[in-house]
């Protein structure tokens, strides 16, 4: 705790978190986890000036946040699932309205403003932006190929090689327009078409396949979005799982000492929850360790899997893990390590993804009301969410929405 070390490429594109990691490494006690945003609009403010600086900096976070989800160079168009949940499709829909927003602000800024406004905010919004919908489009092409759909097929490919056109075009303008070159070959390292750690030689688009158009009819199209509304009470298995974000807990049993602190915007999806402080020992499970409670409603018996998504974090203390556990009802809780190895095939898988999804099975012997617990046993881990699936769940990056409420 008397020295802290950060691994930096390069200095000139990530000024806000390491303006964030020098102020949280001089005094931790400064910023606690609710502060985080007031941090951001405080920084911001210095940059901006304090009239914009709330809109700056819900920008700067929700863009920090889609980043973090996967990280640029390691996306490609198998990222996310195109047909389960609409999860890539919501995913863009999403970036390219944080777009819009930025773009909009923008054209309000004072001049004197603009240069930095795009370096730091607008143009990883940009550039981020366009390169997931890129990829989504890649991902439509292929999907239209195996249905025989050459228009929407042929479309997607024509899209493709626009938004990688485009990609190139954001870089130019950061290198050779933005403050009259200032930052000439500032953006320069490629970013598109890694195959594993180290940067290709050059940029490479998305293979794409083109259609006959005459070949075929086939009018197939992608499912559309069902949109729906939650309400109260337990989370019901209606779809054959149940998905719960960490922090909609309906009861949370803390200690004297310890106490279940909310992250806000943590890990991939809403937020993430951990016992604090960070410096507890070990607990033994009994009847009073903190733990929080969900009310779910089954309507089958047999086998459940729960998969329990926690931020991927290395076991510190150099010790034999770091464990949560989980249970359903009074059942035996089950103690679940998510540590992995150094520079393990399972560490690198974990902090490409941002996260790690950690399954345990349990037995349900009647249908109806049911508690699942998720208890504490180590400090540092952070859960984000919890799915408890009887053989419903597809897959997904992010697993699937916050499952809807019954009364």
């Amino acid at each position: 705790n008397q020295v802290w070390i950060v691994n930096v490429g390069d200095l000139k594109p990530v000024e806000f978190p390491i303006s964030f990691f020098l102020d949280y490494a001089w005094n931790p006690k400064k910023i606690e986890a609710d502060q985080l945003q007031k941090y951001t609009e405080d920084w911001t403010a210095k940059q901006f000036g304090k009239e914009n600086a709330v809109e700056i900096a819900t920008i700067i976070s929700k863009y920090s946040k889609y980043n973090a989800r996967r990280k640029p160079e390691l996306l490609d168009q198998n990222t996310y699932s195109l047909t389960n949940y609409h999860e890539f499709e919501k995913l863009v829909a999403d970036y390219n309205q944080l777009k819009d927003q930025a773009e909009k602000l923008n054209q309000n800024l004072p001049a004197a403003y603009k240069d930095a406004y795009y370096e730091l905010v607008l143009h990883p919004v940009l550039a981020c932006a366009n390169l997931n919908e890129m990829y989504f489009e890649a991902a439509k092409n292929k999907y239209y190929v195996t249905a025989h759909n050459a228009t929407a097929a042929n479309n997607a490919a024509d899209k493709v090689k626009m938004l990688y056109e485009k990609d190139q075009q954001i870089s130019n303008y950061y290198n050779d327009t933005l403050a009259h070159g200032k930052w000439s070959h500032m953006m320069d390292q490629t970013h598109i078409g890694y195959t594993y750690w180290q940067q290709p030689n050059a940029n490479k688009m998305p293979s794409v396949t083109r259609l006959n158009s005459d070949s075929t009819k086939n009018t197939t199209l992608l499912p559309s979005i069902n949109h729906q509304q939650k309400l109260n009470g337990d989370y019901a298995d209606k779809n054959s799982y149940i998905a719960i974000d960490a922090e909609h807990f309906s009861r949370v049993k803390n200690s004297v000492n310890i106490k279940w602190t909310i992250i806000p915007d943590y890990g991939n999806t809403l937020s993430g929850v951990t016992p604090l402080p960070v410096t507890t020992p070990r607990i033994k499970l009994g009847a009073n360790t903190p733990c929080l409670e969900y009310d779910i409603s089954l309507k089958d018996t047999g086998t459940v899997a729960v998969t329990t998504f926690v931020g991927p974090t290395l076991d510190f203390r150099n010790q034999d893990g770091l464990y949560y556990a989980i249970s359903i009802d009074n059942e035996q809780p089950q103690l679940v390590n998510i540590a992995t190895k150094v520079d393990g095939q399972e560490w690198a898988a974990a902090v490409s993804n941002n996260v790690r999804k950690l399954v345990t099975k349990h037995q349900i012997s009647k249908p109806g009301k049911h508690v699942l617990k998720y208890w504490m046993v180590d400090p540092a881990v952070v859960v984000e969410k919890l799915v408890v699936d009887f053989g419903g769940l597809k897959p997904s990056y992010l697993g699937p929405p916050e499952s809807y409420q019954s009364k």
